[in-house]
């Protein structure tokens, strides 16, 4: 991982590589890092067990997968985290009903606002 001193860095987990790249480029004009990125469940939940990052951000369907095993990673590790999906908080287990949720299309303002819930220590 290389990424600034003093910044959050964020696992992104996304199936679709332009949204992928549209959200690594808004996270760092943003004034966060990249730390870990996956785009399929064997590689997200790999990284999940053994990465170091602070928060995460999960596209809650991986090429018709679900990513809740990542979810569940995350939450015994204790690393915050959001869903990000087009289809609402509504698909969700009842285990994360009180999940942040962020809606797709992405907006900058949505994305500092969730970061620094998450991870409130740091605020870009």
């Amino acid at each position: 991982m290389d990424y600034e001193i003093g910044s959050v860095s964020v696992f992104i987990v996304e199936d679709e590589p332009g949204l992928m790249f549209v959200l690594e480029e808004s996270l760092k004009s943003l004034g966060y890092a990249v730390g870990e990125k996956a785009e399929h469940l064997p590689e997200a939940l790999e990284r999940a067990q053994s990465e170091d990052f602070d928060v995460a951000m999960l596209d809650v369907n991986l090429h018709g997968q679900d990513s809740f095993p990542v979810a569940d990673l995350l939450v015994e590790r204790g690393i915050p985290f959001v869903f990000t999906t087009g289809m609402g908080a509504k698909t969700l287990p009842e285990r994360f009903k009180l999940t942040p949720v962020m809606e797709k299309p992405y907006r900058l303002k949505d994305i500092q606002r969730v970061i620094s819930e998450l991870h409130p220590a740091t605020s870009a």
